[in-house]
């Protein structure tokens, strides 16, 4: 499973739990955001997939969200980014 198939694995996770994936420029690596009612996940632009898959997963862990939901599969290889 690549880097790119991971990610978009996590993204479609958060966007299940009502967070909105976003990415955009600025001097900032990412995180969740909460505007009003709503929880965005934001990327930096310039940030590669492994970093992405590493930000995401530390708000999931923040978030307290179970990662089995996920895949079981998908464990074994986040294992590799695991911190």
């Amino acid at each position: 499973m690549t880097g790119e198939q991971i990610l978009q694995k996590l993204v479609a996770f958060l966007e299940s739990k009502d967070i909105s994936v976003k990415s955009d420029r600025g001097n900032f690596q990412g995180g969740l955001v909460r505007y009003h009612t709503e929880k965005y996940l934001y990327f930096n632009r310039r940030l590669d997939t492994e970093g992405r898959i590493k930000l995401v997963l530390k708000e999931i862990k923040e978030q307290n969200f179970d990662l089995s939901e996920i895949d079981d599969t998908l464990s074994i290889e986040l294992q590799k980014y695991a911190e």
